[in-house]
């Protein structure tokens, strides 16, 4: 993350640069080629060129007199061909010039870049270890409390007792996105990588989320656009655990029914009901944020979900319309 906002802001100063330089040297260089070819030749009249080899140089002012016509032609091509030559010659400094420039501003802002990211990268690397290290002391109390909940003598119904167990279970819900949270932005080394088929990783996957449709009157329609046994090469593990976000995500805001499409190398959930409204769309996979603020959840399960996506070189979409919401999977 940190090398992209390094590389983003060393690109934008020699986009910059070069825009700069290109105004100016145009200018310049228009200007002298036109006050160049302008200047008028030092005869009084003159006379047509001819492509006779030049046998001297030339410089300053020449009385036409003191030369025979053959000779002042030779003068006036001698002339113009130095006046072109300058123009080269100016052309190829400004071109020079403008390269080196801009060798030297890609050095000095890869440095001044990477010393003004360091109070932020470790800033983030600091908020890192501390919601890691948070949510595992979170992690502890809260499964104690659920063993207590659990192994009290609460013979009749007590709707205190039932509060404290819904808690309970949220800051559990939390806690663990907390985690993966924590366990994505930790991983460094490469991706494991897999054959795998298509269908079976995907069809056991939802069939672990039966309940929870039946339990909200959902229906949920599969098509597979696969040929015979599809298999990809990717992490079964990240495949999985962005499709349970997704599934989840479906479930809770859709109204009636919800549709997968799976492809060779996309996959496509979408639902009806809770639409994001356009100026939104844009947020929807940055971590903590929730397009209704008055929702359940931690607003962390899309920014988990896109990060096992960019870790594995994946690319997570988003889109809605008025009536249905769709989340795009390509890998």
């Amino acid at each position: 993350m940190f090398r992209k906002l390094r590389n983003r802001f060393v690109l934008l100063n020699l986009l910059t640069t070069s825009l700069i330089l290109i105004a100016s040297y145009s200018i310049v260089f228009a200007v002298t080629s036109v006050n160049v070819r302008q200047k008028p030749l030092p005869f009084s009249e003159p006379l047509p060129l001819d492509q006779s080899e030049a046998v001297a140089d030339f410089s300053g002012s020449v009385e036409t007199s003191n030369f025979s016509e053959f000779e002042t032609r030779i003068l006036e091509t001698r002339i113009r061909e130095d006046r072109q030559a300058s123009i080269d010659r100016l052309l190829l400094t400004l071109l020079c010039t403008g390269v080196a420039v801009e060798v030297i501003v890609a050095a000095f802002s890869f440095y001044f870049a990477s010393e003004a990211i360091k109070p932020v990268k470790t800033a983030y690397e600091t908020q890192k270890i501390f919601i890691a290290n948070a949510s595992h002391e979170i992690k502890t109390p809260v499964a104690a409390i659920k063993a207590n909940l659990e192994a009290a003598d609460l013979s009749s119904e007590n709707h205190w007792i039932k509060n404290i167990e819904l808690e309970a279970d949220k800051i559990e819900r939390l806690n663990l996105d907390l985690l993966k949270l924590a366990k994505t932005d930790a991983i460094t080394e490469a991706v494991t990588l897999e054959e795998t088929e298509l269908k079976p990783l995907v069809k056991s996957t939802v069939a672990g989320f039966e309940s929870r449709l039946k339990a909200k009157h959902l229906s949920l329609k599969t098509s597979y656009r696969l040929e015979t046994k599809t298999s990809a090469k990717l992490n079964p593990a990240d495949f999985r655990e962005i499709l349970e976000i997704l599934l989840d995500n479906a479930i809770k805001y859709s109204k009636q029914k919800i549709s997968l499409t799976l492809s060779p190398k996309s996959l496509e959930l979408k639902n009806d009901g809770v639409t994001i409204p356009p100026e939104k769309l844009p947020h929807i996979f940055d971590r903590f944020y929730q397009v209704d603020k008055s929702a359940s959840g931690s607003g962390l399960g899309l920014a988990i979900a896109d990060s096992l996506a960019k870790r594995n070189g994946w690319h997570l979409t988003a889109a809605s319309d008025s009536s249905s919401t769709s989340f795009t999977l390509h890998f």
